[in-house]
């Protein structure tokens, strides 16, 4: 009689989880892997591909680990099935269509074959019931083998222009492209991957002419406001568990070195929920007690040591906790999202792959979609394709592969490969490489097209997913019946 009402109210507590998931990843654990390749002395390219690629994809990558330890195998490769298939085809469409076409240069077209030839990988993989530890220990080399050309190529090809730079145009100069992507869209925040941020982009366009688009500005800055009170106690409580010691953000009064010291004496409460026993007793005292006693005596010696004008001496092990303290945030986050989609999965009948492929990836892919078609605006369009598939690649390899390696140490994972699950990676399979044939093509008639891919071919992929989803639909209602 109130299932309607229930179904309402997850909703309405997915919809916060997305926000809650995407402000922790963009204002605290962003911000840290930012400082910690900073201070580590990473190189642009490095960072890019490694730090920054999980800053920006934490949420991907936590949700995907949590469901594998969960044993929902199947939710995972709906979301990276489905990520992929709404970045390479709805997004990459975006970016095309904002842009009036794209150069096809080389570290585009390779980052698109090395990203089929791991989805074609994984795909046989699964089929073969082959998730193992040395699966996952693969996958991670994998990606290691990805940064190491990307870093060649793009060092090569530096060269190359470089010794013919007083002929080349300082548009074609562009050989850094993985790591401007990571970058740019990085610091335009991973804030994006909720719906939050969504409406906040809404709320911006107060000087359209419309009172419709004025209305949407008003529904828009409401509900803006309604999830800020909702984030105001964890935001509370985020601020006093992960240590912020980035030189950018200490405040020369007091205000930094009290939160960094209260984080302090709180990260050990977080840790202990993190694993579950923080309501536990120890004799008759709560361990929550006991914990925050026995972090006393380092918050004390921290607040002495550390001046106010700037992070102290050893801060680099403060950030390293901060990271910690912030990763667990979002851990906690990814799996509560997974529970309830699990949840909402049950209650509907709807399988753990149509969820992954459509609700879970949509929702971390809104960031990807808003960042990338800002950046074409900006005449980034370069930058913003090579984010389309250095990001799900990262994404896939990393989240798979660390949630396999954890997973397989307590026990074996068993996959069955669904229909759905063929279907959904045979689309994205097809996609990718209907774009490569594009590409080669255009690359042919490069003299007529300028090396670029037209505007239509936006509404080609378009029309792809289009297809993809009403083929994922129509094969649920089918099997359900």
């Amino acid at each position: 009689e109130y299932m309607g009402f229930v179904i309402l109210f997850f909703l309405l507590y997915l919809l916060i989880l997305f926000y809650l998931l995407g402000t922790t990843a963009d204002g605290f654990f962003c911000p840290q892997v930012e400082e910690l390749a900073d201070r580590l002395g990473l190189t642009p390219r490095v960072a890019g591909v490694t730090l920054l690629s999980l800053g920006n994809g934490a949420p991907d990558i936590f949700s995907g680990i949590a469901a594998i330890q969960a044993g929902q195998i199947d939710l995972v490769l709906g979301q990276v099935s489905g990520g992929g298939m709404f970045i390479v085809s709805v997004v990459v469409g975006g970016v095309l269509f904002t842009a009036g076409g794209i150069r096809t240069r080389f570290p585009v077209l390779r980052d698109m074959m090395m990203y089929l030839i791991i989805v074609a990988v994984i795909l046989i993989l699964i089929d073969q019931n082959a998730l193992k530890l040395v699966t996952g220990v693969c996958l991670l080399t994998y990606y290691f083998i990805f940064v190491v050309v990307a870093y060649w190529s793009d060092k090569t090809l530096l060269r190359r222009m470089d010794s013919v730079k007083n002929t080349l145009s300082v548009e074609m100069i562009e050989p850094d492209n993985t790591t401007e992507v990571l970058n740019k869209e990085y610091r335009l925040s991973r804030v994006a991957h909720n719906f939050g941020t969504l409406l906040d982009h809404l709320s911006n366009q107060k000087d359209e002419i419309t009172q419709q688009k004025t209305l949407k500005s008003y529904i828009a800055t409401r509900c803006k406001q309604c999830l800020s009170w909702i984030e105001a106690p964890f935001t509370a409580l985020r601020e006093l568990t992960i240590i912020n010691c980035a030189k950018d953000d200490w405040s020369v009064e007091n205000e930094s070195r009290i939160k960094a010291t209260a984080a302090v004496l709180f990260t050990p409460v977080l840790i202990a929920t993190w694993q579950g026993f923080l309501f536990e007793y120890v004799g008759p005292c709560p361990l929550a007690i006991i914990l925050i006693a026995c972090a006393i005596p380092f918050a004390a010696i921290f607040a002495a040591t550390c001046p106010t004008d700037e992070p102290p001496h050893y801060s680099l092990f403060m950030i390293l906790l901060g990271f910690f303290s912030a990763a667990i945030w979002v851990n906690l986050f990814a799996n509560e999202l997974v529970d309830l989609l699990s949840t909402i999965g049950r209650i509907l009948s709807i399988s753990e792959v149509v969820m992954g492929a459509t609700v879970l990836a949509w929702g971390n892919c809104i960031g990807d979609l808003t960042s990338d078609i800002l950046l074409a605006k900006n005449k980034r369009e370069g930058t913003a394709i090579t984010a389309c598939f250095a990001g799900p690649m990262f994404n896939l390899l990393i989240g798979l592969g660390s949630g396999t390696i954890i997973k397989t140490i307590s026990g074996p994972i068993q996959t069955r490969v669904e229909t759905n699950v063929m279907i959904s990676f045979s689309f994205l399979i097809g996609t990718v490489f209907l774009m490569l044939v594009i590409a080669f093509g255009v690359g042919k008639c490069s003299a007529k097209s300028g090396n670029r891919l037209p505007k239509v071919v936006a509404f080609i992929l378009w029309f792809v997913y289009a297809s993809y989803f009403f083929t994922m639909i129509i094969y649920e209602i089918v099997s359900k019946s």
